[in-house]
C-alpha cells in the first residue's frame, strides 16, 4: 500500500539530491558547448546562453511533465529520463509554434521560456512529500549510474561524429564535407525553421512558394533555435548540435528503456551498447546497408525517431504491466509525436503497439482480447488504406512483391567475402524453391542486421526467464519479428518520395536498438542475480575495463563511417560529397550579404541542394526533388533557361524583378545569352563561377 501511494504522490524529481541533478544537467550543458566549439572553435556569449537556455527548458519541461503524469507513471532512472522527456516536450510546442506563430524564432521561445518557468514556479507552491530516505549506498550508485550514462551517451555521440566535427578539407579545389550527401538536406532545413514566421513562410525547399511536403520536420527545431540565436552558421549547427544531440538521445533512451525495468545499471550497459559497442556490420557480417550506426546516422531524423519510439514503448511496457490504461494512452501519445520526428519508426511500431496490450495488458479479459484483437486489425488496415490515397504516402502494401528487388539490393551491397558468395549462389546462381529461398532471405536480414545479438538476445532471455516477467521477455522478439515481416513482404515504393525500400529497411535500426539494449539489460540482470563477483571494487575495475574496450571499438569504427565502399559513387568523401570550393565561397557570399528572405537560383537547378543550404536561402526551383517533379516546377525550369538565354538587356532585370530572384548564380560551363554589359558585372566571381544580384527583386514569388 506504502508503494501505490509513492506511485500517486505528484515528485518534482527523481534525482536522489539536487546536487546530483545540477552536476548531470552541468555535464550536459559540458557536452554541448564542447562539441560547439569543436566544431566553430570557439564558443560565443550568445551559443552559450541559447545552449544553457535550451538544457533548461528541456529540464523544465521534463519536470512540469513528470509532475502532470506522477499518477500514470514513476520515473525510477533519473534526470535522463526528465531530459529526454522534456526534449520532447518543449521541442515538440516548439515545432507547433514554429507552423502556427508568426514571430519567429526568438519569441517562440521566449513564449515557451516564460511559460516553462512560470509553470516550475506553480509547482513551488504545491505541497511535495519526497520519498524520505536516508542517503545510503544504493542511492549513492543510483546517482553514480545516472551520471556514468549521460557520459557514456555524451562520449559516444564525440566518436561518432569526429569525422563531421573535423575541420573542413580542400582537396584539389573542391571543399571536401566528410559527411552524407544528405546533410545539404538536413543543413536547409534547420535554416529554414531559423527563418520562419509560420506555415506560410515554410515553402518546398526545391519550390519557392510551394507547400512544404509532409515529412518528419520536427527533430530540426532545436538546431534551428542553435542556429537563429548561437551565431553559427546552420552547417555547423548540424555538425555541432543535430546529429551528436541525436546520437546522445538515443543513449539515454536506452538506458531509460531498460534501465525503468532492470535497474539503472542495467541501464548503463545498454547506453554502452547503443552507442558504443559495434554493430552488425562492424562485427563481420559485411553490409553497410543493414548497419545500425550508418543508417541512423545518414537518415539523422531516425535517432530522433528511436528516442521518442523509445519512451512510448517504456510506458507500453509499464501501463500493461501495472494495468494503468492511462499510462498505456500516454505511450500512444508519443507513438504520435513520433510521426513528426520519424515517420519510419512510426510505421514500424504503430501495429505493435497497437496490439501489445491486447495481448499483456493485466486488467482486459482473455474472452475480450479476440474481439478487441480483430477490431484494432481492422481499424489498423482501415487507416493505411486511407492514407494511400495520398500521393505523398509511400506504398504500403503487405504483399512480398518488394523483396526481390531489394535482395538484389543488397547482394550488391555485401563486402566481398564468404556471406556475399554464399548469398549470391543461393539467390542467384542456383534455383531453390521459394519457401527456401525466403528462408534464407529472413536468415540473411537478420545476421545482417543483428550480428551477434540474434544469438545474444536468447539465450539472454532463456537464462533471465525466472527473473522477467513474460511481456519483458516477449517484446524484443516481437520487435524483431515485425522488422522481417515488413522487410520481406512490404512491396517496393512506387511513387518516388523516398527510395523505394525505405519502409523494408530503415526500420532495422529501431530493431537493433532494441536488441542490442535489451540483451546487454539481461546480461547485468543476469549477473546480479547469479551472485557473481560480489567485490565492488572488482565489478567496477571490470565495468571500467569493458567500457575502455567499447570505446576503443567506437574509435576503431567511426573514421569514414558515412561512406559506402561497396558503391564506387560513395568510395569515399572526396568521391561522394566534395563541393567545388568557388561554389561554396558563393554561397557564403550570399548569407553574408544577402538578406534571410532573398530567394535565389542557380544555372543548373541546384541539384544536390548545395547552393541552398550552405547559402540559407529559399530556392526558386530545383532541378528534382523528392516524390518526382510536377508540372510548376517543370514549367519554371523552362522559364529559367529561358532567362539564361535571353539577349534583351533589360530580360534579366525584368525576370528576376517578377519571380522574386535576388541572386542568381551561373556555374562556369553555363552559357548566359545576355548582352556582355550585363554578363560582366557579376557581384562576385570565382574559377569561372558568376554571382549576380538583383537588387529589385520583390519577395513574394509569382506561381506562374
Amino acid at each position: 500500500m506504502q508503494d501505490a501511494a509513492m506511485l500517486d504522490r505528484p515528485v518534482l524529481s527523481t534525482v536522489r539530491t539536487r546536487q546530483g541533478g545540477l552536476v548531470s544537467a552541468g555535464v550536459l550543458f559540458v557536452f554541448l558547448c564542447a562539441w560547439h566549439w569543436r566544431v566553430t572553435g570557439a564558443l560565443s556569449l550568445s551559443a552559450g546562453a541559447t545552449l544553457a537556455l535550451l538544457v533548461g527548458a528541456y529540464l523544465a519541461y521534463g519536470q512540469l511533465f513528470e509532475v502532470w503524469t506522477a499518477r500514470l507513471f514513476r520515473n525510477t532512472v533519473g534526470l535522463p529520463f526528465q531530459f529526454l522527456c522534456g526534449y520532447f516536450f518543449f521541442n515538440t510546442l516548439l515545432f507547433i509554434l514554429a507552423l502556427a506563430s508568426p514571430f519567429g524564432m526568438g519569441i517562440n521561445l521566449a513564449i515557451l521560456g516564460v511559460l516553462g518557468a512560470a509553470g516550475v514556479l506553480a509547482l513551488r507552491k504545491r505541497t511535495v512529500q519526497p520519498e524520505a530516505k536516508a542517503e545510503s549506498a544504493s542511492a549513492r550508485a543510483d546517482t553514480w549510474a545516472t551520471w556514468a550514462a549521460i557520459v557514456i551517451a555524451g562520449l559516444g555521440a564525440t566518436i561518432w561524429c569526429g569525422d563531421i566535427q573535423a575541420p573542413l578539407q580542400v582537396q584539389d579545389g573542391k571543399t571536401v564535407f566528410k559527411v552524407w550527401p544528405d546533410v545539404f538536406i538536413h543543413v536547409r532545413e534547420i535554416s529554414v525553421f531559423a527563418q520562419a514566421h509560420g506555415l506560410s513562410t515554410i515553402h518546398d525547399i526545391k519550390l519557392a512558394g510551394g507547400p512544404a511536403p509532409l515529412y518528419h520536420f520536427a527533430s530540426y527545431l532545436s538546431a534551428a533555435a542553435v542556429h537563429a540565436l548561437g551565431g553559427a552558421s546552420a552547417m555547423q549547427v548540424y555538425a555541432s548540435f543535430q546529429l551528436p544531440f541525436g546520437i546522445l538521445l538515443t543513449g539515454l533512451a536506452a538506458y531509460c528503456l531498460t534501465g525503468s525495468f532492470m535497474g539503472r545499471w542495467a541501464g548503463v550497459a545498454a547506453a554502452a551498447a547503443v552507442v558504443l559497442l559495434p554493430d552488425a556490420f562492424q562485427q563481420g557480417f559485411g553490409n553497410r546497408y543493414l548497419s545500425y550506426y550508418f543508417l541512423s546516422q545518414v537518415n539523422l531524423g531516425m535517432l530522433y525517431g528511436i528516442a521518442c519510439a523509445a519512451l512510448a514503448w517504456l510506458f507500453m511496457l509499464d501501463g500493461c504491466r501495472r494495468g494503468k490504461l492511462g499510462t498505456v494512452m500516454l505511450a500512444y501519445g508519443f507513438l504520435a509525436v513520433c510521426l513528426f520526428y520519424k515517420a519510419h519508426i512510426f510505421v514500424a511500431n504503430s501495429y505493435l503497439l497497437l496490439m501489445f496490450p491486447i495481448l499483456f495488458y493485466t486488467p482486459l479479459r482473455r474472452s475480450w482480447r479476440v474481439v478487441i484483437g480483430i477490431a484494432a486489425t481492422l481499424l489498423f488496415v482501415g487507416v493505411v488504406a486511407y492514407s494511400q490515397t495520398n500521393p505523398r504516402v509511400p506504398v504500403m502494401r503487405l504483399d512480398g512483391s518488394g523483396i526481390s528487388g531489394y535482395l538484389v539490393q543488397l547482394l550488391h551491397d555485401y563486402d566481398p567475402g564468404m556471406l556475399k558468395r554464399f548469398f549470391t549462389r543461393i539467390f542467384l546462381r542456383e534455383h531453390y524453391p521459394k519457401p527456401v529461398q525466403l528462408l534464407v532471405a529472413l536468415v540473411m536480414l537478420a545476421l545482417s542486421t543483428f550480428g551477434v545479438w540474434l544469438f545474444v538476445l536468447p539465450a539472454a532471455a532463456a537464462a533471465a526467464r525466472k527473473r522477467v516477467a513474460l511481456p519483458l521477455l516477449c517484446f524484443p522478439f516481437l520487435v524483431g519479428a515485425n522488422y522481417l515481416i515488413m522487410a520481406a513482404g512490404l512491396a517496393a515504393d512506387s511513387r518516388g518520395v523516398g527510395t523505394a525500400d525505405e519502409l523494408m529497411n530503415r526500420p532495422l535500426v529501431w530493431a537493433y536498438f532494441v536488441a542490442a539494449a535489451w540483451s546487454t539489460g539481461l546480461l547485468v540482470t543476469i549477473w546480479n542475480g547469479s551472485g557473481l563477483l560480489r567485490d565492488l571494487s572488482f565489478r567496477r575495475l571490470a565495468g571500467a575495463a569493458l567500457l575502455i574496450a567499447a570505446a576503443g571499438a567506437a574509435l576503431y569504427h567511426a573514421p569514414n563511417l558515412q561512406t559506402f565502399p561497396a558503391r564506387m559513387s560513395h568510395v569515399n568523401f572526396f568521391v561522394s560529397n566534395s563541393v567545388p570550393k568557388c561554389l561554396f565561397d558563393s554561397a557564403a557570399f550570399i548569407r553574408t550579404h544577402g538578406a534571410p528572405a532573398d530567394v535565389i537560383q542557380d544555372s543548373a537547378g541546384d541539384p544536390r541542394f548545395v547552393l541552398t543550404a550552405l547559402a540559407e536561402r529559399q530556392l526558386y526551383v530545383g532541378a528534382i526533388g523528392f516524390g518526382g517533379s510536377n508540372a510548376q516546377q517543370l514549367a519554371r525550369r523552362d522559364d529559367v533557361l529561358g532567362f539564361m538565354r535571353s539577349t534583351d538587356a533589360a530580360q534579366p532585370d525584368r525576370f528576376a524583378a517578377a519571380r522574386g530572384i535576388a541572386w542568381f548564380l551561373a556555374y562556369p560551363d553555363a552559357v548566359l545569352g545576355w548582352p556582355h554589359d550585363a554578363a560582366r558585372t557579376p557581384a562576385f566571381a570565382c574559377g569561372g563561377f558568376r554571382l549576380y544580384r538583383f537588387p529589385d527583386a520583390r519577395q513574394a514569388v509569382s506561381n506562374t
